[in-house]
């Protein structure tokens, strides 16, 4: 396979890892199988936005690639799929054909349908509110909180708004949303009706990927990884904080 296609393939196979949260020591990982797997050599460098990679083929020719990756999202399922297929690469090399053909059918898929995982943001904020000792009440109005703002959250990513405005709206929606719930439903405590709304979107990953990478030395991806999820409570705090601080009006208002 020429030195340009084994490039392109690793590239590909990088930024889907990448962009769907995977850790910077697996993305470098999966780039160099590949590379192994066809006869070249590669060197690869990974940052939590973009791959540098040089290529080597046994003739000593060399070229090399940087490419760019604006979005990134979680998708566990997309990730062990690529784990296999550079695991595959190894053992069996395929085609340039191929290997392009079942990269993009990775890229595309969508392993869970849209209803499923609305029913499961309302399932999870249900059970979060019990968890929390919350009542029958708060679990109902957690139920309709985890399904409306997943909507919200997945029109706004469809719609390519900045992360951090997203997680503040967010954060924000569930806060409001939980205060006004108080206006219908009686017997029902608010704070537990937002922790259990908002719990759903707290970068757990990303805080555990950071670690994972400053322990693996990757200083920059850990300390990059960790600073991005500080952010993201943040605006999901101080979205929740904004519609905290107008309680009193929206209780003014109902009497």
């Amino acid at each position: 396979m020429e030195l340009k296609a084994v490039m392109r393939i690793a590239m590909d196979a990088g930024e889907i890892l990448l962009s769907n949260g995977a850790e910077t020591y697996r993305v470098e990982e999966s780039i160099i199988k590949i590379c192994n797997g066809f006869g070249y050599s590669c060197d690869a460098f990974v940052f939590p936005t973009g791959i540098f990679l040089t290529v080597r083929s046994p003739d000593d020719e060399s070229e090399s690639s940087v490419r760019r990756v604006k979005t990134r999202t979680l998708n566990l399922s997309k990730i062990d799929r690529i784990n296999t297929f550079s695991r595959n690469m190894v053992t069996n090399p395929s085609s340039f054909e191929e290997a392009t053909k079942e990269l993009e059918g990775i890229r595309t898929s969508d392993y869970y349908p849209a209803w499923i995982r609305l029913l499961c943001s309302a399932v999870v904020a249900f059970a979060y509110a019990f968890l929390f000792g919350g009542n029958l009440n708060d679990g109902i109005v957690c139920l309709v909180i985890g399904a409306v703002v997943f909507l919200l959250n997945s029109q706004m990513v469809k719609s390519a708004y900045l992360p951090f405005l997203t997680f503040f709206i967010v954060g924000f929606a569930c806060g409001f949303l939980s205060l006004l719930s108080q206006l219908v439903i009686t017997d029902t405590h608010v704070y537990i009706i937002i922790i259990a709304s908002v719990i759903l979107y707290l970068p757990g990953v990303s805080l555990t990927n950071g670690v994972r990478d400053l322990l693996a030395g990757d200083l920059v991806s850990g300390l990059t990884r960790l600073g991005e999820a500080v952010l993201v409570v943040l605006a999901i705090g101080m979205g929740a904080g904004l519609a905290i601080s107008i309680s009193p009006t929206i209780r003014a208002s109902a009497h």
